[in-house]
């Protein structure tokens, strides 16, 4: 029985040892265990700006999926088909983020005459990195249905 109290006590005074001095607010350690839980479920999310929205984009996916995935609205006629360039982006910042451009968006490109610097088609820019751009035809008004 002797044996028994003095593991007890042993025991007692290992864990007062190893406990920590400053314990964290039961709120922030919460709070920091559902974020990290967010992170680990989605290791493939980055963060983007697009037209002044803060976004996660999938990695490799393109800048027009995110925006229409996140409810930005952005001009695309021909439904990603690399054709009337109205998903035009100029890139700001993290233009090496992104995917080379295929001759198919720089014949684009040209024949619409966009070939200043840092302008992307948001149908064929993969993200594989943070990045921010604008739309160069940014939608206005509200469509039919919405509030």
């Amino acid at each position: 029985m002797k044996s028994q109290t003095n593991e007890a006590e042993l025991e007692a005074r290992l864990k007062r040892m190893t406990a920590p001095a400053i314990r964290p607010s039961r709120g922030l350690a919460s709070r920091f265990a559902a974020r990290l839980g967010e992170v680990a479920a989605r290791p493939d999310a980055v963060p983007i700006r697009l037209c002044g929205a803060k976004l996660e984009a999938r990695s490799g996916g393109t800048l027009l999926a995110a925006a229409v995935k996140n409810g930005v609205r952005m001009m695309h006629a021909c439904g990603a088909q690399t054709l009337c360039a109205t998903c035009r982006v100029k890139v700001t910042d993290g233009a090496d983020n992104l995917s080379p451009m295929s001759t198919k968006e720089k014949i684009s490109l040209r024949y619409h005459l966009s070939i200043s610097p840092g302008v992307r088609l948001a149908c064929q820019a993969r993200v594989l990195g943070p990045v921010e751009a604008d739309a160069v035809f940014p939608l206005c008004g509200t469509l039919p249905g919405e509030a």
